[in-house]
């Protein structure tokens, strides 16, 4: 294997390795969102398409729109406090039913 195509094997498998992690990232979010039970809140359902089905398009703005909400929260001055605070509720949350 000559050094450019092992370079460019490297670099696909940094990208496959890094495309993997991201969607497990993700799918580990959508987990967390519908554990905090929004997708009831919003009148979603496991398995619908939000990008393909005209019908969650609703859902998937009010979610949207949502996030933007906790975003900005993120910049005001009692930032910390209040990420402490949600730390703390969602660790205990994440914890119920788990065996220690």
């Amino acid at each position: 294997m000559n050094r450019k195509s092992y370079m460019e094997y490297r670099d696909e498998t940094n990208s496959r390795k890094m495309r993997k992690a991201r969607t497990r990232t993700l799918i580990q979010l959508g987990g967390l969102i519908e554990k905090a039970g929004l997708l009831d809140f919003i009148e979603l359902e496991t398995g619908q398409d939000l990008q393909k089905d005209p019908a969650t398009f609703e859902g998937a703005a009010t979610l949207m729109g949502a996030l933007l909400s906790l975003k900005e929260s993120f910049l005001t001055e009692e930032a910390e406090a209040q990420k402490m605070l949600w730390a703390s509720r969602g660790k205990k949350e994440l914890t119920k039913g788990k065996i220690s």
